[in-house]
């Protein structure tokens, strides 16, 4: 008797699909919380929440832990928005092992042993620079502040009690234009930070297993800026130097210094290309206007010029170059025409 092909297949069709979803029902699902409070950290926590809707396999909890609950910050409303639970730094009452994996991005805030000890895959940290370059606070600051030409972003398991010197995950290189300024190359490494964090979870836990040392060599430290860095310094620097200082701070502090001892801010910088050596005898600071470029430009240590399009007196508005010029200085002497220093510095 011929046995009943159809029975047959029938009988290997459910048998694969059984093999199936036994496969599919023991893959592991992580629970999930991030630690974040910035620009950076909402473009990492909008990618996992995406990856958590498409595979919701994947991910079975996300929770955020974030500072300044008290305020509604951008990275609060969008978890509000997204029925993501919210929890308060600092942490008093998280269980060992009820989360799997801390996921860090943008917090500011030193892990102790006892908290990180909760998590059974440790915790992973998004740091917008090639490390060991720039371990610190305002890595992409500095990359900028110094003219750097790569930078990169890196993925790392984090240590207890210590900033930024953990197993290295992933890390990719991203050139740096030498006219982007703080804003538009933070938005930029905070999206590839993303992508990267996004497929560290998509790869557990092989991802982790697979970590290596950071290098000893080309350690940096990029410290915390304060607000006085945006005072110029004309007599030690050069005229590439007070612009990347514009670059890196754009968009936290405008620079500043002293015309006629009242303060004065300065926006709109840029380097007029090609630009010859000064080989006059006015001082460092000397402040004139350019017809060429339509800017006041002004004279820094390497005898070359830096331009602004506006500026400000500190209590007045901003006014344009020209209206600058005719306001402030077309009657002033030539030699009386240098910016310096505040006193205060």
């Amino acid at each position: 008797m011929i046995p009943n092909l159809s029975s047959h297949l029938i009988k290997i069709v459910f048998i694969r699909n059984n093999l199936f979803l036994k496969r599919y029902s023991t893959a592991k699902s992580y629970k999930l919380l991030f630690f974040g409070s910035d620009g950076i950290a909402l473009s990492s926590l909008r990618k996992i929440n995406d990856l958590r809707k498409k595979e919701n396999h994947l991910i079975d909890r996300l929770d955020l832990v974030t500072t300044s609950t008290k305020h509604k910050t951008e990275i609060i409303k969008y978890a509000e928005a997204e029925n993501i639970n919210t929890i308060p730094w600092p942490l008093h009452s998280l269980r060992a092992g009820e989360y799997d994996l801390g996921l860090i991005v943008a917090f500011g805030h030193l892990i102790k042993e006892d908290l990180l000890n909760k998590f059974p895959l440790g915790m992973v940290n998004v740091h917008p620079s090639l490390l060991p370059r720039w371990r610190g606070a305002a890595p992409i600051i500095h990359t900028l502040l110094h003219g750097d030409q790569v930078t990169g972003v890196t993925l790392m398991k984090i240590k207890p009690d210590i900033f930024d010197v953990g197993e290295i995950i992933s890390q990719i290189k991203v050139p740096v234009p030498k006219d982007i300024k703080l804003p538009e190359l933070t938005e930029q490494l905070s999206e590839y930070g993303a992508e990267m964090l996004v497929d560290c979870i998509k790869t557990l836990p092989a991802s982790l297993e697979n970590a290596h040392p950071q290098s000893t060599e080309g350690v940096t430290y990029a410290k915390k800026i304060h607000k006085n860095i945006s005072e110029v310094r004309w007599a030690e620097m050069s005229s590439v130097e007070v612009y990347n200082l514009y670059r890196a701070i754009y968009g936290l502090y405008p620079l500043t210094t002293t015309f006629k001892d009242k303060q004065m801010k300065l926006f709109d910088a840029f380097i007029h290309e090609p630009e010859k050596v000064d080989h006059s005898q006015k001082p460092v600071g000397s402040l004139e206007y350019s017809e060429t470029t339509n800017a006041i430009r002004i004279l820094c240590k390497d005898r070359r010029y830096i331009y602004f399009k506006s500026l400000r007196i500190v209590g007045k508005r901003q006014i344009s170059a020209l209206d600058f010029y005719n306001g402030y200085i077309r009657n002033v002497p030539v030699d009386k025409r240098e910016c310096t220093v505040s006193r205060n510095q």
